[in-house]
């Protein structure tokens, strides 16, 4: 699993990916790529399949019919301490918080530490765990994940239960992620303004299948969440925001 990408090879291959759980149809009939240094955000309405996905995508679901490659190799055939040197699952919050501080978490989260870690936690280096808020520890989890040197990053709406502060601080990480560090991440989220902002690309889900999945540059873009969501959207732009602003309507 720790092999470098050919440059023909995509980072992740989902090939008609299909998986029940309690004989129900969570996810159906998936396909979709994404190359090393790709973002792309996954979104739809609740019980679209979004967290199953990711889910499958780090081998935590392994008995799906189809295809799942990482890297090149069968994500169900690999053990899971190979699987968590290239794929980090980045859960909404911590269940428990140990009283370590930041960088005591980090040198436990892996090896990869220097410049670029530090970029991601700013001044927090000292700071105790519990004593974080909700902003602060999601951007040292991300950076946790970044540490044990992952090749893709998986986060679950990190950014949900969060005041606009704490929102702000999980949209500068992952832009630094994305622009700096190169990272490919993919991002399940609600959020639909920060997923075309910190991301290149969509898959919108709906009923476990993918409805559409493009650039999040496309004009139709706003259509299909539409389409998907059954309700309607208004995409803004001001002079003080990069990128766009949507919200329902």
């Amino acid at each position: 699993m720790t092999a470098a990408l050919s440059s023909s090879q995509p980072l992740l291959s989902v090939q008609s990916l299909s998986f029940s759980l309690h004989n129900r149809l969570m996810v159906s009939n998936v396909s979709w790529t994404m190359n090393s240094g790709d973002c792309v955000s996954v979104v739809g309405p609740n019980g679209a399949g979004k967290t199953t996905l990711i889910r499958i995508l780090c081998g935590l679901y392994r008995g799906y019919s189809g295809n799942v490659t990482l890297m090149g190799r069968e994500v169900r055939d690999e053990p899971v301490e190979k699987l968590a040197k290239v794929v980090s699952l980045v859960p909404q919050r911590m269940e428990f918080l140990p009283c370590f501080t930041v960088s005591e978490f980090l040198e436990l989260s892996g090896p990869k530490r220097g410049p670029s870690i530090q970029c991601l936690i700013g001044d927090l280096g000292d700071r105790l765990l519990p004593e974080l808020s909700g902003g602060e520890l999601q951007r040292v989890i991300i950076a946790g994940a970044v540490a044990q040197g992952a090749k893709l990053l998986l986060l679950d709406e990190p950014s949900s239960n969060l005041d606009p502060k704490g929102r702000s601080h999980v949209e500068q990480v992952l832009k630094i992620c994305r622009d700096e560090m190169g990272i490919s991440y993919i991002l399940v989220t609600h959020d639909i303004s920060l997923a075309l902002r910190c991301c290149s690309r969509m898959l919108v889900m709906l009923n476990g299948e993918s409805y559409w999945e493009g650039s999040t540059s496309e004009s139709a873009v706003v259509s299909h969440l539409e389409r998907a969501y059954g309700c309607g959207f208004v995409k803004l732009q001001h002079d003080s925001v990069v990128g766009s602003v949507v919200v329902p309507t």
